[in-house]
């Protein structure tokens, strides 16, 4: 029951400070308010998974919710007066800039490099199939790590550039006879296909999140 006790308290404190965060950045616009909430709190996880029961410790060396705020809002372009308050006058803003914990975090893959997996494992599978398949995969683990689309685009990206795609190759290899069918279709299904991830990864470098 004690366990339980400190685990709740220390939920509390994590959601007490990333409050805090967002109320002391509300003149930020609301992507980068919330992307700044977020890092920190993927921040925090990864510290309290190296270090459990240290929320306390971990949330005072992240720093003041007033002094992160206001070196977002004055990397973002926006005065610190409008919604957080201004360091102290000549004392420098600490960068806001969360980096992983002790190397067991994960940095953002750039947006190009998710959005190019899938036309390159479209083309590598054409030469060498398992090759193709192997990539796929890689493409879409990254695309779900990925910061820079929300859960939904993740889905629609996943089901356009790999999940439609495979599930035309194995029906086109496992239903139907190679005898029954003209030459040109195996070219047809795969340019269509190519298409189809192409047309994916257009949109999601469309939608991505800066």
């Amino acid at each position: 029951m004690k366990a339980e006790n400190a685990g709740d308290t220390e939920r509390a404190l994590v959601e007490q400070y990333l409050a805090a965060v967002g109320r002391e950045a509300s003149a930020l616009p609301p992507e980068r308010r919330q992307e700044l909430v977020s890092d920190l709190a993927e921040h925090i996880e990864i510290a309290l998974a190296e270090r459990p029961g240290g929320t306390r410790e971990i949330l005072s060396e992240l720093g003041d919710p007033r002094t992160i705020a206001a070196t977002a809002l004055q990397e973002s372009g926006v005065g610190a007066g409008s919604g957080a308050a201004a360091a102290p006058e000549g004392r420098a803003v600490a960068p806001v800039t969360v980096e992983p914990v002790s190397g067991s975090g994960r940095r953002r893959t750039p947006a190009w490099v998710v959005v190019a997996l899938p036309v390159v494992a479209m083309l590598a599978g054409i030469l060498v199939g398992v090759l193709g398949l192997v990539l796929r995969i890689v493409g879409v683990v990254v695309l779900c790590r990925s910061r820079h689309w929300d859960w939904n685009q993740k889905w629609v990206g996943v089901a356009v550039t790999a999940f439609l795609p495979t599930v035309i190759a194995l029906g086109y290899n496992f239903g139907v006879s190679s005898s029954d069918v003209p030459a040109f279709l195996p070219w047809l299904l795969t340019g269509a296909m190519l298409v189809m991830v192409a047309v994916g990864s257009g949109w999601l470098w469309k939608v991505r999140k800066a």
